[in-house]
């Protein structure tokens, strides 16, 4: 190699090392939070919401449905809302159709890939059917929304490593999330949960989402997505990629487990009666609320700090009736541990019931189902595939 092309390569070198030191540790401010109702879908740039949930279980519980469900549920309200006024707008005005406000819901089962020691893969097929079943069930409606499961569309994985490979590994293993997983034994975490938030970039990202609606403990993760799309814009002197905002959800920080008050419903949870699961019999609703830890003082108060197992039940019986904490407190201040139990158990069973009898009539009919995912799919491919082949122009992949 001659002096003056090893010097400009060791040049270029240089200078790509030295510009993704600078693109990973630049931070941009943090994600904006906000309501449902505080969605601006006025801007320009229309609204697209992305999410998911992983197919660890082969149901949602309770958390799941008064929490992100809960939300998902009045996002599809207000976006479908959104789109038909906007529409009737553009027909009085002799308009042409516009692009649509989108919401994209996913099963991430890629994701679901980490906890294969846990969960067999004729398990993750079955779950992912059986999570698929719960949306529709719980109200997701195919024809408002895009419903898949992750692994149908491949540009996820492709788009992974494109954002892999400007991503540091200082910034992965500071992760809070990895952390905690990798304390019980480092010797067997795979690379898989190291570069999970990679993947969960990828997913909001690939869609140019606008807005995404997680949890508190997500929210490092998505800060994350907002960096990484900051990392690319710098690497590539290319602005692609919006910075998603976080919709809030208050109501998922409260849904805690019936046996620990402190402690979030989870299906991993090794105990079946620290959650209600969608498919739960009222009988086993019943049970489970019976058993549910509460404490020795008497009467029904919410205190969160002093009384975290009484305020969680307050919190799933204000969530499932509609009363709110307050009038819930003066209803039952003086009356026993039994009486509220009771009432708490029907009021779950109330909401539980017609979702149950939903799941049952999927579960009947798989093929409508599996239908609904692989339109789901197209619809996610067409969109997919459009913006990796925009990504891969930038990056100077050929395909």
């Amino acid at each position: 190699m001659n002096k003056l092309l090893h010097g400009n390569l060791c040049k270029r070198v240089i200078n790509n090392v030295q510009s993704m030191k600078n693109y990973t540790t630049t931070t941009i401010t943090k994600p904006n939070i906000m309501k449902i109702d505080e969605v601006n879908f006025k801007e320009k740039t229309k609204v697209t919401v992305f999410s998911g949930m992983q197919p660890t279980s082969s149901s949602l519980h309770l958390g799941n449905y008064l929490g992100a469900m809960g939300n998902w549920l009045k996002i599809q309200d207000l976006v479908t809302k959104n789109n038909k006024e906007e529409e009737l707008l553009l027909l009085s005005n002799n308009s042409e159709s516009s692009e649509k406000h989108k919401l994209i819901f996913s099963i991430v089962d890629l994701h679901s890939l980490t906890s294969t020691k846990s969960l067999s893969p004729k398990e993750l097929q079955s779950n992912t059917i059986s999570v698929a079943i719960n949306y529709l069930a719980c109200g997701i409606d195919p024809e408002k929304v895009i419903l898949f499961n992750q692994s149908m569309v491949s540009a996820h994985a492709e788009l992974t490593w494109i954002l892999n490979c400007i991503t540091s590994f200082s910034k992965l293993g500071n992760m809070i999330q990895f952390k905690e997983k990798s304390k019980s034994n480092e010797a067997s975490v795979s690379n898989g949960l190291l570069s999970y938030p990679v993947l969960m970039a990828a997913d909001i990202l690939l869609y140019k989402a606008t807005h995404v609606p997680v949890g508190e403990d997500q929210t490092q993760h998505l800060e994350f997505t907002r960096d990484i799309a900051q990392a690319f814009h710098s690497n590539y002197k290319s602005k692609f990629f919006p910075y998603p905002s976080i919709i809030s959800s208050e109501q998922s920080k409260r849904i805690m487990s019936l046996q620990d008050g402190r402690s979030k419903m989870s299906k991993s949870d090794p105990l079946e009666i620290s959650r209600i699961s969608l498919t739960d019999t009222d009988d086993q609703i019943k049970l489970k609320i019976k058993k549910s830890k509460t404490d020795t003082i008497v009467g029904i108060t919410y205190d969160p700090i002093n009384r975290p197992d009484i305020s969680n039940l307050l919190s799933i019986a204000s969530a499932t009736s509609g009363i709110p904490i307050l009038d819930l407190e003066s209803e039952f201040k003086d009356k026993s541990n039994s009486v509220f139990k009771e009432f708490l158990s029907n009021s779950i069973i109330k909401n539980i019931s017609p979702i149950r009898e939903k799941i049952n009539y999927y579960q009947s009919n798989p093929k409508l189902v599996r239908d609904i995912l692989l339109q789901g799919g197209e619809k996610a491919n067409k969109i997919a595939n459009k913006n990796l082949n925009s990504i891969k122009d930038i990056v100077g992949l050929y395909y």
